[in-house]
């Protein structure tokens, strides 16, 4: 079972960021398109889950 030892939230370039940081020492990455979506998880997650969700790595764009 992860700890959750702080929960951040924060805008980022019209998106909304929030970071989780484990007792273990792991930091996770979220982003969310609102406000409303950040916050709301940003709740769950620091009343503790027992698991965290992936966190969907983004490809960079590849020239043509």
């Amino acid at each position: 079972m992860k700890g959750v030892l702080r929960v951040a939230v924060r805008a980022e370039r019209g998106t909304w960021k929030v970071e989780v940081a484990t007792l273990e020492g792991e930091v996770r990455r979220y982003r969310y398109e609102s406000e409303a979506q950040a916050r709301y998880f940003a709740a769950v997650f620091a009343l503790g889950p027992r698991v965290l969700p992936p966190v969907r790595r983004v490809k960079g764009r590849r020239a043509a």
